[in-house]
């Protein structure tokens, strides 16, 4: 997955934190006692030899057993990393880490992340969670993503947290992490789609029951309009190209249609256009809010089960099509529309 969201999105920590640069590292509070519900916590020695013995042939069919044979890979591949770890078995997650008690809240934040997930997405296989002790550590087992300071990452069917960001998030900033994760897991496919759509969807319903207002959750966007409230426009917002072009030739505007797509502007300005990779690398903070209200705007107009048909149609066809067939739209009247949405919603909040 390319540009996850690791870093904690603004309202995760405790209010006043100030971002840090490039991302956002919110930072709150220890929580206080955890406990799972229906999850199971045992030392590295009884984990390990549960996870590599299997299911006894005379057992009923574990509905986990998929995941428990990936969790067995897991710890095959690093067996050393392991040592003193525990284990606690989710709804539709098996945890492995240390120590137990991060392990067993993660087990408990998959579980609520789960129902979110499903109740949105529809039914999936779950996810192996992995809980390092170090950044270090989860730094090998993310590889060759990049989780310096980051709180956690999907790599394929797995999810890595890094303990010590992850330590530092508010009790919802844990949880909208662990359940954007999940969405990934959950959402992958053998097409990749558009920045916008991938990281959107996923903050669509890591946010969905988190009860964070819209100013809030998109305050570093918003404070970017509000230093330049002309930022943003693209060609189509005032009628006026984009400097350095002419009319009728301006680079990103959709043949057969004069509406601007962003695709010529540079990486940095806000609302330009659907946010691709280099946004997420300029400006990650704003990029994912962007993302997000795309894809918040997509469900309030359409409704959330064509939000989720367009993210199913992207994993089959060209994106371009897939918002033709699913909306009705092309790119072009998708980010006008987007747009004008992302000004009035802010301009309410």
């Amino acid at each position: 997955m390319a540009f996850p969201r690791y870093d904690a999105p603004h309202g995760l920590g405790p209010a006043g934190a100030a971002p840090a640069h490039p991302v956002r590292q919110a930072l709150a509070s220890a929580e206080g006692p955890v406990r799972t519900r229906g999850g199971r916590s045992a030392s590295v020695a009884v984990v390990l030899a549960a996870l590599l013995a299997g299911t006894a042939a005379a057992a009923p069919p574990d509905p986990l057993s998929p995941l428990l044979s990936q969790a067995r890979a897991a710890v095959r591949e690093q067996p050393g990393m392991w040592t003193g770890a525990s284990v606690a078995r989710g709804e539709r997650a098996v945890v492995v880490g240390a120590p137990r008690r991060l392990v067993a809240e993660v087990a408990r934040l998959a579980g609520r992340a789960d129902r979110t997930v499903t109740r949105v997405w529809g039914e999936h296989g779950g996810a192996v969670i992995l809980v390092p002790r170090t950044e270090e550590q989860a730094a090998v087992l993310a590889a060759p993503a990049v989780v310096g300071g980051l709180a956690a990452v999907a790599t394929g069917d797995r999810v890595i947290v890094q303990p010590a960001a992850f330590a530092r998030l508010s009790a919802i900033g844990r949880q909208v992490v662990v359940t954007h994760e999940l969405t990934h897991v959950a959402a992958s496919g053998p097409r990749a789609v558009p920045m916008w759509l991938l990281e959107g969807f996923a903050d669509y319903v890591g946010y969905l029951d988190s009860g964070l207002p819209v100013h809030v959750v998109a305050a570093e966007l918003a404070a970017e309009l509000a230093a330049d409230p002309r930022a943003g426009g693209g060609a189509g917002a005032e009628g006026a190209p984009q400097a350095g072009t002419e009319a009728g030739t301006t680079p990103g505007t959709e043949a057969g249609t004069g509406a601007s797509t962003g695709a010529g502007a540079a990486a940095g300005t806000p609302l330009a256009r659907l946010p691709e990779p280099a946004d997420f690398a300029a400006r990650p903070a704003q990029a994912y809010e962007e993302a997000w209200l795309a894809c918040r705007y997509i469900a309030a107009r359409f409704g959330e089960r064509r939000l989720v048909a367009l993210y199913r149609a992207a994993l089959r066809e060209d994106a371009d099509a897939a918002l033709r067939n699913v909306l009705g739209l092309t790119t072009a009247e998708l980010t006008r529309l987007w747009r004008s949405s992302v000004r009035a919603e802010l301009a309410r909040s």
